[in-house]
């Protein structure tokens, strides 16, 4: 059997909630997961330790130290554990066996971190919606950050077994796309900066398309008999453009879903649904006093702070009711976990779509498939100084140009996910074009580089890694420096898992982080091929090449190149 450290933790916990069920009665703990088996804060008092003690203390009305020591004497010896012991206020204190970490790490030397991590999404499936801006022009620094951050969750999920999808969401019509014709229209007439219309679109790109359109359709084109023909065309090119910047980033979508596939059906039924939806029989939807076909939805009585429109006078829906339409063929179409990114301007929206979507499905079914993730905002630095953004004056630094001015997609990839979602990121661009270990990705990568480069070395010595997992191992890995890498990588499974159920994929460049300066540590103390003594080198070189398979199967969830030269 492969040792696996999260089967281990959860199996001590469960032979730790049995031991109190067998002392004290199974009436005793109240979850299970008070029994939870973590990973210890100080590796002088063990590898892992569990609170449960000082948990149930009040409880058996026994001091927390006793009620640890009990546990204890109850759970005896444990395959896989060297020794439990009892610190501080009742710590229960779990020290690995050499054997269990050394096996683990020639595991992973030999097969990776994929078979060790736990199988959380097996036989279920997950649609991730990200990035979903409207095709008025190129993306931009913001959408860039939203886009890498959808694709990592995507991939943390793959790595967890869940079959993932991955769906762009856009509005082919409206106000917006009508603006976007117009403006282009603009710029192929040769009009005057000041004929763009107010809310219109200013960016040289659309100088571009009006020479590609005059040179397709020739110079008659008027506004008001080809209307359709300027905006289909405007977003034909803006979502070419868009597609051509994910895939900068390594970036693809299973399905672009436009609004356009929504209405007036899909929009309508719910709509419908929600007018059989209320308190005491009162339809969440009504009718305005002054209108004959202006609708309201009760947003109130769902606990938001004030009723919207959700179809104007004229018969357009406003951008809520389409949004909310769109997430119930999402729920209707059977997926276990529905995963929305956004960006904070979408908090309040999204709330309503929520509050809407818990009237129809009820709120245990939305809260159980549905998670929403929202980031904030990026500023991007250049010599310190502040960089202006704004998509419709035109003042904008879009994805292509970052990727380009960085000169890579993996440092732009990377950098975008050492902060977490909510907080507000700082993007500078000095940092990134440093090709030193001040660059997080670089620092990393060179740590990948240089196991890659040690390997070489030790097979040019003819020293390699055996296939075969030898017990003599455990007894060459007993420094403090060997076991203080074995204990990092142990916790990496478990930590992933977390990421992967949190959906933080920034954990992982904390993990990866961790490893880089816990193998040059390593590095700095442990002498690694030793030509004298075959055997020593080439367990000393199964935990670099277990490091290395970390790192690379790490960076590749988060879309990240692992070179073997740098």
């Amino acid at each position: 059997m492969i040792p696996d450290p999260s089967r281990m933790r959860d199996g001590l916990a469960r032979m730790i909630a049995e031991a109190v069920d067998r002392i004290w009665g199974p009436e005793v703990l109240e979850d299970d997961q008070q029994a939870e088996v973590a990973s210890s804060s100080n590796p002088e008092f063990g590898d892992l330790s569990c609170q449960v003690a000082m948990q149930l203390a009040r409880k058996v009305r026994t001091g927390p130290v006793e009620v640890a020591r009990r546990i204890v004497e109850e759970l005896g010896p444990v395959p896989g554990v060297s020794s439990f012991t009892v610190d501080g206020p009742g710590f229960i204190n779990i020290t690995l066996s050499g054997s269990f970490l050394a096996s683990y790490c020639h595991s992973l030397a030999v097969s990776g971190l994929g078979p060790h991590l736990p199988d959380l999404g097996a036989g279920r499936t997950a649609l991730v919606e990200f990035v979903s801006s409207n095709p008025t022009g190129p993306l931009t620094v913001g959408h860039c950050r939203q886009a890498v951050l959808g694709d990592a969750i995507s991939r943390l999920l793959g790595a967890m077994g869940w079959k993932v999808s991955r769906e762009y969401y856009y509005n082919d019509g409206g106000r917006q796309m009508e603006l976007l014709g117009r403006s282009l229209e603009v710029r192929y007439r040769g009009g005057e900066e000041s004929d763009i219309p107010e809310g219109g679109y200013r960016g040289n790109y659309l100088s571009g398309w009006a020479e590609d359109l005059r040179s397709e359709y020739g110079d008659g084109l008027e506004w008001e008999s080809d209307r359709d023909t300027f905006v289909s065309y405007a977003e034909k090119r803006a979502m070419d453009m868009i597609r051509s910047d994910l895939e900068l980033l390594g970036i693809g979508y299973d399905r672009f879903f436009t609004e356009s596939e929504l209405i007036p059906e899909a929009v309508d039924r719910t709509i419908h649904m929600l007018k059989r939806t209320g308190t005491f029989g009162e339809s969440l939807v009504y009718s305005d006093p002054g209108s004959s076909n202006k609708l309201w939805l009760r947003f109130t009585e769902l606990g938001r702070p004030q009723d919207r429109v959700i179809r104007r006078e004229d018969g357009s829906y406003t951008y809520r009711m389409p949004d909310i339409a769109y997430h119930v063929d999402k729920f209707r179409r059977g997926y276990d976990l529905l995963v929305d990114v956004f960006g904070s301007d979408h908090l309040d929206t999204s709330r309503d779509v929520v509050a809407a979507l818990e009237a129809i499905f009820g709120a245990d079914e939305v809260r159980r498939r549905l998670r929403v993730v929202i980031h904030q905002f990026v500023t991007l630095l250049c010599g310190g100084e502040r960089i202006k953004m704004s998509t419709r004056s035109g003042e904008y630094v879009t994805l292509s140009r970052l990727v380009e001015d960085v000169g890579s997609a993996d440092v732009t990839r990377y950098l975008f996910l050492t902060r977490r979602a909510e907080a507000h990121m700082d993007f500078d661009l000095d940092l990134a074009r440093r090709e030193s270990s001040e660059n997080p990705v670089y620092y990393v990568q060179y740590a990948h580089a240089r196991i890659s480069g040690i390997l070489r070395t030790a097979e040019d010595a003819g020293v390699n890694v055996p296939e075969e997992y030898d017990p003599r191992m455990e007894d060459i890995l007993s420094g403090v420096h060997e076991r203080e890498l074995m204990r990092l990588l142990e916790s990496i499974p478990v930590e992933t898992a977390a990421a992967a159920e949190s959906l933080e994929p920034h954990r992982l460049t904390e993990i990866l982080a961790s490893l880089a300066t816990g193998f040059h540590r390593f590095y700095q103390h442990v002498r690694v091929v030793d030509g004298d003594r075959p055997f020593e080198s080439s367990s000393r070189l199964m935990l670099c090449r277990a490091c290395m398979r970390c790192i690379a199967d790490l960076l590749g969830i988060l879309g990240v190149n692992a070179p073997r030269r740098m």
